[in-house]
């Protein structure tokens, strides 16, 4: 493997499965938290052999990181992605560059294996990650629905041969198809094989918190599933009167009618008073079909960061939502092999992009690139912002609009 300009102050290397130990207590410290027996055991079984590293100091395990090998729908493509995760420094090696060793280390294995232009990570801490190339690429809503059978406006779309019904979560096979075609349709979302659907409907009693098992309702017609929601509740008669929790874990529809009888299900659930959603699209239709949107309190979050890893790979490999030529003059300091400038040709058909000797007509970091490539940030954004220059008039908004997606980028799978 090629080695950084700016080496590590320790050293880095792969852990075996005899450290396991050793990662989770270097886990535990970083998150404060400590997990039973049964999720560590399920989230061991994720790890890839060869995907993780650790730095030591001395014969110390003082930071870890692992990466999955994931597959990212993108605009008009699927594109494998390095799917970073279990970051985590002991807080006595913090601020000692223990952080930005793990995180060179790991991009230049990425780069060496070939197979993932892109990594992909949820920050723990917005502000961190940044500083490594990562950009904020997606967004979510986070809403509090108050509990009513008439929530949602009189023209929200129906179905009459729809029909709703209980079934077992671990039966993850009734929905996997749903999930599928969702995912083929929407940038930010992840390829599921049987692993990551058994880990979508984990329901470990100790991580309840005082919730119920997790439930599944489908909404199917002849034909099989059309949508589903995976949720748990939380009773609450503490007030005299029953003011329970739905909290919904995932809401997956291949079709808007599917989508609403779900919503409706869960906003007319009795003895509850408040639905929460803690991660909905931006352009959910929910947000538009509910008579009062003010009364969910709508928050907005960030949530996928991407970073791009072989830049003329990664923006060859997606489509753009109208013709585009461009030379991008990109800052990458931690991967040197972008940093320069990059003539990028395309459009809805596909694109090219090469090492280019022309002016550039836009300058910009890699962190603002890869907030951009799944098409839910705009350059146009950025630049009110002071993120990205336009060095040829016209350029700027030319190159905006093709980086465009719809429907806007989201991802329900946290890593």
């Amino acid at each position: 493997m090629a080695t950084p300009a700016d080496p590590a102050p320790f050293p880095v290397r792969t852990l075996t499965d005899a450290e396991w130990p050793a990662l989770v207590d270097v886990d535990s410290h970083a998150f404060g938290a400590t997990f039973d027996a049964e999720v560590l055991d399920s989230e061991r079984e994720m790890l890839e052999a060869g995907r993780t590293i650790g730095t030591f100091d001395g014969p110390t395990l003082v930071g870890i990181a692992t990466a999955f090998s994931l597959d990212l729908t993108v605009p008009g493509a699927v594109v494998p992605a390095a799917g970073v995760s279990w970051v985590s420094v002991l807080p006595t090696h913090r601020r000692r560059g223990v952080l930005r060793g793990l995180m060179t280390h790991q991009l230049y294995d990425v780069r060496e294996r070939g197979r993932e232009p892109l990594a992909i990570l949820w920050a723990s801490e917005p502000p961190i990650y940044g500083r490594f190339g990562y950009g904020s690429a997606s967004r979510a809503l986070r809403l509090a629905v108050p509990r009513d059978a008439q929530a949602l406006r009189d023209d929200t779309p129906a179905d009459p041969d729809l029909r709703l019904r209980l079934v077992d979560p671990e039966e993850w096979k009734l929905t996997a198809d749903v999930y599928a075609r969702a995912a083929a349709a929407r940038p930010g979302m992840l390829a599921r094989d049987d692993r990551w659907h058994r880990r979508a409907v984990r329901d470990v009693p100790s991580q309840r918190h005082g919730r119920s098992a997790l439930r599944c309702v489908v909404a199917e017609d002849a034909s099989g599933v059309r949508g589903y929601a995976r949720y748990a509740t939380k009773p609450d008669w503490s007030s005299g009167r029953p003011q329970g929790t739905v909290d919904v874990r995932e809401v997956v529809a291949s079709d808007a009618a599917a989508a609403a009888a779900v919503y409706r299900y869960l906003l007319d659930l009795d003895l509850m008073g408040t639905v929460e959603l803690w991660n909905v699209p931006v352009d959910d239709p929910l947000v538009h079909w509910l008579r009062d949107p003010r009364r969910a309190r709508p928050s907005l979050g960030d949530a996928l960061y991407v970073r791009v890893v072989d830049l003329p790979a990664a923006l060859s490999a997606r489509t753009y939502a109208a013709p585009v030529d461009v030379v991008l003059q990109v800052e990458d300091p931690l991967c040197p092999w972008n940093d320069g400038r990059w003539r990028l040709r395309g459009g809805p058909e596909g694109a090219t992009c090469e090492p280019s000797e022309a002016l550039p007509d836009l300058a910009l970091h890699v962190t603002e690139l890869g907030a951009v490539y799944l098409g839910g940030t705009t350059l146009a954004e950025l630049a009110l912002a002071g993120r990205v220059a336009e060095q040829r008039p016209g350029a700027l908004l030319a190159a905006s609009v093709a980086f465009t997606s719809s429907p806007l980028p989201w991802c329900p799978v946290v890593f």
